[in-house]
């Protein structure tokens, strides 16, 4: 079976209101111009962010884990989607 479905996913982050100096971390999946937003549960420091890589910067542990906890989830959706 040919699947000609279009999957594009993108990390991103939010501001939280009540504290400016944190972020959300969300994950936006689009298939054929349809949206679906999820949030990863993750939450970062604005200066630990970096948004031309869309990861988080440093070599902390932390760091580490949830730049690896995002890659995982960015290989588990597209293997959903197969």
């Amino acid at each position: 079976m040919h699947n000609n479905s279009t999957l594009s996913v993108l990390i991103f982050t939010r501001d939280i209101i009540y504290n400016p100096e944190k972020l959300t971390i969300y994950a936006r999946i689009t298939v054929d111009k349809r949206r679906a937003e999820i949030s990863l549960k993750r939450y970062i420091s604005v200066n630990d962010w970096d948004v031309s890589k869309v990861r988080v910067t440093g070599l902390s542990q932390k760091g580490r884990l949830i730049n690896s906890y995002l890659d995982e989830v960015y290989v588990q959706i597209k293997e959903a989607h197969k």
